[in-house]
This record gives C-alpha cells, structure tokens and sequence, in this order.
C-alpha cells in the first residue's frame, strides 16, 4: 500500500510539472502584450510558434511530418519533432546540421524545443538575441531587421490602369477570415487565372498610395510602407498557376510580402482596384508557360483525386449518456475520457487536413446503440473506424495496466473474452438487443471478419501502426495488438480496430487518462498513427 502511495504521488508530481504555464517578453528592450508558452520536463521547453509569430520569421508546418520550416539569413532552418537535430538548408545549397542537447517536443498541435539549446543556435545563426529568465519568467529578444527580405527599389506611384485580358478560367485560394484579421491592414489575398497571366490580390482595409517592388530570380519582393500584414495567412504554400508560395514579415512600420515564381514572367505591375482599397500585382506569363501551368495543375489534381483514397474517418467513442462505461478508482467515467480524446483527435485531423471529413458516431454525451456506430460509419462511406475505450477490472485498485489494440476476430484467450464481453454488454441497455444479436455466434464473427480481406488487412497494418506509436509515444504500458469479437465493430465495412486506452480502475493509468494532458497524448499518438497508415494505404493503392 505505502509502495503504491509513493508511486501515485510521484505520477502526480511529474504530471503537475509538465503543466504549460507562459513566459512574458520583452520586444527591443519593450515589454510585449504576446507570451510563449512553455513547460518543464528536466529543462524549460517553449513552444515554436509563438516565438515565430512575435518575431516574425517567415515560416511553414509541414503537418505530414511535424516539421517547421523557418527562413532565417542563412537559409531555411528545417525543426522536426521528437528530434535533437536542427538542419540548416545554406543559400549556397549546402546543409549542416546541430544537435541539441535534447530531443524537441509535440503536444497541444505544436513543437516545443528545448529553451537553452534552441537559444543558443539562433544566437549564432540570426540577427535574433534571446536571454531568458527561467526564474522571473521572462524572455528578453532583441532583433535586427536585416533578417527581412534585401534590395527592394525605392516607392512608386500605384496607377489605376488594368492590362489583364478578362478571364476566361478563374483559380482562386481564399483564406477563411478569423478573428485577428481585424488587426491588420493587409488581412487576406486572392489569386485569380487571366488569359495573359495572373493577379495576386492583397486584401487592404486601407488605401496604398506607395509602395516598393523588385523581381530577383524566381522572387517577387513588395514592400508597403506603413501597413500591418497578417503574417499568419501571408506564410503558405499557395502552388497555384505562376506562384508557388508566399512568405511575409512586418518589418517595422512596413510589411515586405514574398512571393516565389514557378517559371519566368514577361513582365509585372502594380495597380488598384478602384471599387475596393484592394492591391492587385499583374503578372503577364508567356503563352506556353500558361500552357504547362494548366496542364500541371490538371495532372495534380488528377493525382489527388487519386491519392485521396482515406477521405473519411469515423471516430467512436465508446458509451455514452446512460451508459458511463467502466468507473475509475476515483470515479472517472470512461465515457467522458473516451469522448475527450476523440474529439482532441478530430480536431488534430480537421486543423490539418482539409481533405479528410471526420464523422462522430457522438460528439457529446449521448447513448448510441452498438449497431448504429456501425451504420453511421458505413452511411458516411468511412475509410477507416476507430473505436475508442478505456479497460477495466473488478479490483479496486487495479493491478492491470496498459494500453492495447484489438482487432475483430473470435477472442483466444480469456482476458481478451472477458474483455470483449464487458464492452459487448451495453447491448442490453438497447430496446429488442436480444433479436439483433442473436446471430452473433463464434461462427459469424469469423464469417464478418473475413468478409473483406483487404479490410482484415488494413486493420491489422493500423493496429500494428497504433501499437508502434503507443511504444514510442505514450508513458503508458503498450500491451499490444490482441483479438476478440466486439460487436460494435462487426456492423462497419471498412478497417476498423478498437482500442483500449489504458485501465481506468488502476490508478497510474487513470491519472493520465483523466487529465487533458493525458488525453491530448493519446489523441497525438493516434493521429501519428494515421499518418502513417494513410502514407501506406495511398501508395499501396497507387501502386
């Protein structure tokens, strides 16, 4: 008992410590109203994009492989997560690499990398300072401006002429507003496909009378003297006609936009729309350079279509409502550690990938029946099926502990028996669950699960996929890839497993359960795991 005491006090201790908590900044000697949000495990972690975002460093996530890409003076800084090395792409096209003394981090949707490391090597590869204060909690960054976009021409007058033929195809991206557009003067932008080129469109809430424009190689500089930009939507890879990305960075009073040209342009202006404060840069494109744009756009668009074979997914989370599911040893419900994780997992897929829908068989505290979950999902046309629940065992503490990942087939051992009949026995909280069920014998479950071959196997490369992130990710026990026949995943035609998060009775596992941080780790896991599995199910089908 005393051994048990001190295991669950130290657990609560190292949860508590990695809590976020916020380090205040001073800007250029100048106290700042933004903060970086960092946490402690054995050395000060903050979090990447704040410190970008304040200092206004061009930058990109690649959500694929939880990179940032950061234009620094020297080049492109490439950070991965869970990774001590930073690489550093050189103008000159060589690349050298530095390591950490820690590894960088991955929670709440963002890299974290380690304070003291990290400092030291912008201090050396940028214009940028940083001293901190771990004990007053504060960070110091001093810059210089000549890590902005060089050599932009001096201003010229806007006219109001256009020269680009109307269009007769029109490709636009347009950025969902939010609500911090409300603070910048250069807020969206727009581009549209003409005869004879392009426009790019800078969405202004306020009249320009002058700005600054320089073409060097494939890079279209813009400087607009005393306007805010929206760094935020100004950084992305656009990939549409003529523009392959636009990067942008507020450089004193001015904002400097970036624009980075696939091919050569025969020629550029600037004019402004008269209906609106809009800014509209023409780009005039040769004839057969407009030819291979379309046709390569044609080709990427066929390609996704292609590739886009994992459109849905359908998260589960077990009980619900009437049905509380197991109870923790200090009353935690699992319907609740279920839902909190899925829909942290949703989000993850929604914030990330625009092309993939996420269906809920329940986004709140409602009791759906068994079968229904499978029916949602197969109405919806799922991909792929996630069932998520916590175990439990009759001990009050529990001894069992750990994370595993079950598949649909007959159960081979009693745990796994036993397991699947304490999910399975919510059937009787469902009105006519005696006629529904009746059929699901040993026999049929076998039948079900191999209905599909190429689902068996899908599932089985998922399980296997979830298991390895679990090792690697979660400081819970991984148990493993194990069988049993559950019916809520018998109704769902498509790839489906069922996990079992962690043992809710034990009080170890149900401490992380039951936290955000917890379930926010778990949610990280999985979604690394669909990654993963998205990468093989697109590149077997394409083979």
């Amino acid at each position: 008992m005393k051994f048990s005491v001190i295991i669950f006090l130290l657990t609560l201790y190292q949860f508590s410590f990695a809590q976020l908590y916020s380090f205040s900044v001073n800007l250029n000697g100048k106290p700042s109203n933004q903060m970086i949000r960092t946490y402690q495990s054995n050395v000060t972690y903050f979090a990447l994009d704040d410190l970008l975002e304040i200092v206004q460093f061009p930058h990109r996530t690649n959500s694929e492989t939880l990179q940032e890409e950061i234009t620094i003076n020297e080049g492109t800084l490439v950070v991965t997560a869970y990774n001590p090395f930073l690489f550093l792409k050189k103008k000159d096209g060589q690349s050298i690499s530095y390591q950490m003394l820690q590894s960088t981090d991955y929670r709440y949707g963002k890299i974290f990398v380690p304070l003291k490391s990290f400092s030291d090597f912008l201090n050396k590869h940028t214009n940028l300072r940083i001293d901190f204060n771990e004990k007053a909690n504060l960070i110091n960054l001093n810059i210089s401006k000549s890590n902005n976009p060089q050599s932009l021409q001096k201003p010229n007058e806007i006219t109001d002429v256009s020269k680009i033929e109307e269009p007769i195809e029109k490709t636009q991206k347009t950025l969902e507003p939010s609500f911090a557009t409300k603070q910048y003067d250069l807020f969206d932008y727009q581009v549209e496909e003409k005869v004879n080129g392009y426009i790019f469109r800078i969405k202004s809430r306020k009249t320009i009378q002058r700005l600054s424009k320089n073409l060097a190689g494939n890079y279209l500089y813009i400087r607009i003297p005393n306007a805010t930009v929206d760094t935020e939507k100004f950084n992305s890879e656009i990939d549409n006609g003529i523009i392959g990305s636009i990067a942008s960075i507020q450089n004193g009073n001015d904002s400097d936009i970036k624009l980075t040209l696939k091919d050569k342009i025969q020629s550029h202006e600037i004019v402004r729309d008269k209906r609106t404060n809009d800014i509209l840069l023409l780009l005039h494109v040769a004839p057969n350079i407009m030819n291979n744009l379309k046709e390569e756009r044609k080709k990427k668009a066929l390609q996704k279509n292609k590739n886009n074979l994992l459109d849905v997914i359908v998260i589960d989370p077990g009980h619900g409502g009437k049905d509380p599911g197991a109870i923790g040893y200090r009353g935690t419900k699992e319907k609740d550690v279920n839902l909190g994780i899925a829909l942290k997992l949703g989000k993850l897929i929604e914030k990330n990938h625009k092309d993939i829908k996420v269906i809920y068989t329940r986004d709140d505290d409602n009791f759906v029946e068994l079968y229904r979950r499978g029916q949602i999902a197969n109405e919806n046309n799922g991909k792929l099926f996630i069932s998520i629940h916590c175990n439990s065992t009759e001990e009050r503490p529990g001894t069992s502990k750990g994370a595993e990942v079950y598949l649909l087939r007959p159960g081979r051992t009693e745990d796994a028996i036993r397991i699947a009949e304490k999910e399975n026995s919510v059937i009787k909280l469902e009105e006519g669950y005696q006629e529904r069920y009746k059929l699901l014998s040993d026999e049929n479950f076998i039948l079900t699960a191999m209905a599909s071959t190429a689902n068996v196997k899908h599932s089985e490369k998922f399980a296997e996929l979830l298991s390895n992130k679990f090792e690697a990710n979660l400081p819970l026990k991984n148990n493993g890839v194990k069988q049993a026949g559950f019916y809520v995943l018998v109704g769902a035609a498509m790839p489906s497993v069922l996990i079992e998060t962690g043992y809710i009775n034990h009080p170890e596992d149900e401490l992380f359960l039951r936290s955000e941080t917890g379930q926010q780790k778990i949610a990280e896991a999985i979604y690394r795991a669909i990654l993963d599995y998205k990468n093989y199910y697109e590149k077997l089908a394409t083979k």
